[in-house]
């Protein structure tokens, strides 16, 4: 499937994800509605392997769908993200992985990436144990990718990517949040769980092997959520009716100027974040391994692409009044989700310039 027939496919379902938002956030997970809507549009598969079923697209796509999902329900972008986020992690896996996992090529992959797992080494695999945090997805997947350290290994060289079946795992109900409600990103645990040798692989041959696009990809459901704020606080400008003068919030030239520096932030972020994209795209097809400095550029350029979209969501959402904070107001749940998201360990800004800076003068 093209990606122009994806985005088409996208674009259909936004009436029916805005109308299940407040569902979503209520659950604390994606409805099934959902979860199977975007199973059955071939959205989910949008990264993985021809064989396997998918469309083996690439970050640009990626960033159009989960930027367009976003202004029916964020929480359905940033699940969007993950789940085909890691099908393009499990591409790097040994094809003996992949058959395993993609069995049923419909199947979903959340993960927690942080190795804060402990892999003992066992006959043929290894026992992971641990308890991981922030599965986005998790409730719907069948296999989990989880980060672990294995014993006696230190340094980056220890680091493991294990992909276990959520069956061997327990989830933990504990999403209890104020944005991204719908993600469900639960805590996971592992007790004693044995992995095969080709489902536990070194942090270089698999994240390490696409980090570049892994971080990029993050920000998708933001400046689509921002582009939503911004698209609310328009309609509102002209609805509302200012209790202070009695005039339309159109017509105050402060409201419009927020307007206009919202937007070209967001515009902004858009045309760095579809670059970075295709760069990504671009280096992938050509086979060449994600550089160092490479990559710090990608980090920042990802972490000012939240901070643009979650600045001009502010701005517009600072001005919209008391009306916008009711549940059944849309520019509310955009601003809860845009921060949510913008708390993500790779969109913190300070440490995405500082890397950035240090890879750059190290020479």
């Amino acid at each position: 499937m093209d990606e122009a027939t994806l985005i088409a496919r996208a674009d259909t379902l936004l009436p029916a994800l805005a109308e299940r938002a407040h569902e979503a956030e209520a659950l604390r997970q994606m409805p099934k509605s959902t979860v199977d809507d975007l199973i059955e549009s071939g959205l989910t598969r949008a990264l993985q392997p021809h064989e396997f079923g998918g469309s083996a697209l690439g970050a640009s796509t990626h960033i159009q769908l989960t930027s367009r999902l976003a202004a029916g329900c964020v929480s359905t972008a940033w699940c969007q993200f993950v789940w085909s986020a890691h099908n393009a992690m499990l591409t790097y896996y040994p094809q003996a992985a992949q058959e395993e996992v993609w069995a049923d090529p419909e199947t979903l992959t959340a993960a927690s990436l942080a190795p804060v797992g402990k892999a003992t080494t066992a006959d043929g695999g290894l026992r992971l144990s641990g308890k991981w945090s922030f599965a986005s997805g998790c409730d719907a997947a069948d296999w989990l990718l989880l980060g672990a350290v294995r014993d006696g290994g230190g340094g980056a060289g220890g680091l493991l990517l294990c992909c276990v079946p959520k069956n061997e795992v327990e989830i933990v109900d504990n999403w209890h949040v104020a944005g991204l409600k719908g993600t469900g990103s639960k805590d996971v645990v592992a007790q004693d769980v044995f992995v095969p040798d080709h489902r536990a692989r070194p942090f270089e041959e698999t994240l390490g092997a696409c980090i570049d696009f892994g971080v990029a990809v993050i920000a998708g459901p933001l400046l689509g959520a921002a582009e939503a704020a911004l698209t609310r606080f328009r309609e509102r400008l002209t609805e509302r009716v200012l209790i202070t003068s009695l005039s339309r919030q159109s017509d105050m030239g402060s409201a419009k100027n927020r307007l206009a520096e919202s937007s070209a932030e967001v515009y902004a972020a858009r045309l760095l974040l579809e670059r970075t994209a295709a760069d990504i795209d671009a280096r992938i097809a050509a086979k060449r391994p994600p550089e160092p400095t490479w990559c710090a550029q990608v980090t920042r350029d990802t972490a000012f692409v939240a901070q643009l979209a979650t600045r001009a969501t502010q701005r517009v959402f600072e001005a919209s009044g008391g009306g916008a904070l009711q549940e059944s107001e849309p520019i509310q749940r955009l601003w809860r989700d845009i921060n949510a998201g913008h708390s993500h360990a790779y969109l913190n800004w300070d440490t995405a310039a500082e890397g950035w800076a240090n890879a750059i003068l190290a020479g």
